[in-house]
């Protein structure tokens, strides 16, 4: 019975969905993959899909190149299809965004009204970006009116 019991509880934590939150425009706020934030007072959602790709270079590699992060979203405006993005940042080792823009780099979208950004991606890669599990990443965004 025991044993049973112990096999239930360890199954059931391999598939646990990361809670909804709620947010309020000009506050950061985090995402894990496939979180969802909804926007305070409207019924505009937003999930991080995932990461497409980090070409960040490892802190503890030397490289000649620092690549950006790619990574997916959703965003939903009450009954409406959702439309996904792909988004785009460079990040310094501490997983901070850059305030200004880079040519040919989306970190930002707009949206009904409302621009999303991306400010922060972590965990940073210190010796492969292989080390890092999808599950492990969480974006931070800001989300403003326009």
């Amino acid at each position: 019975m025991l044993a049973l019991l112990l096999i239930v509880l360890l199954t059931g934590c391999g598939s646990v969905t990361p809670v909804p939150v709620t947010v309020t425009p000009g506050t950061e706020f985090t995402l894990a993959p496939n979180q969802i934030a909804t926007l305070a007072d409207t019924d505009l959602t937003i999930r991080l899909v995932g990461i497409a790709g980090d070409e960040r270079c490892p802190s503890e590699i030397e490289c000649a190149m620092n690549g950006p992060v790619s990574l997916t979203i959703s965003v939903q405006k009450a009954s409406e299809p959702p439309v996904e993005f792909a988004l785009q940042t460079f990040t310094s080792n501490n997983g901070r965004a850059p305030d200004g823009t880079f040519e040919g780099i989306e970190d930002r979208i707009e949206y009904e009204g409302y621009a999303i950004q991306v400010k922060s991606v972590l965990p940073f890669p210190q010796k492969s970006s292989d080390e890092i599990r999808d599950s492990e990443y969480r974006v931070t965004f800001v989300v403003s009116e326009e």
